[in-house]
């Protein structure tokens, strides 16, 4: 069957990794791409935030449960 295809969807899966799928009404979707994310040694601001700190701080909730359980990279 030959039709249009015209939905694009990104999954996340654990371990950093993003499959990429097309997809179109009553089609199969086709996957596009399999990638896998790394960690950026620099931080999320890649080393220019002031003074070792965030840009924009955590708020309380995110700090406390970051402080009691560290940043949980693996886990998605």
């Amino acid at each position: 069957m030959t039709d249009y295809r015209k939905g694009l969807a990104i999954h996340l899966a654990p371990g950093g990794i993003a499959k990429v799928w097309l997809a179109g009404p009553c089609l199969t979707p086709i996957e596009v791409g399999r990638f896998v994310g790394e960690i950026v040694p620099q931080g999320p601001h890649l080393g220019k935030a002031v003074d070792g700190k965030f840009a924009r701080p955590p708020n309380e909730a995110s700090r406390a449960y970051i402080e009691k359980f560290g940043i949980p990279f693996d886990s998605w």
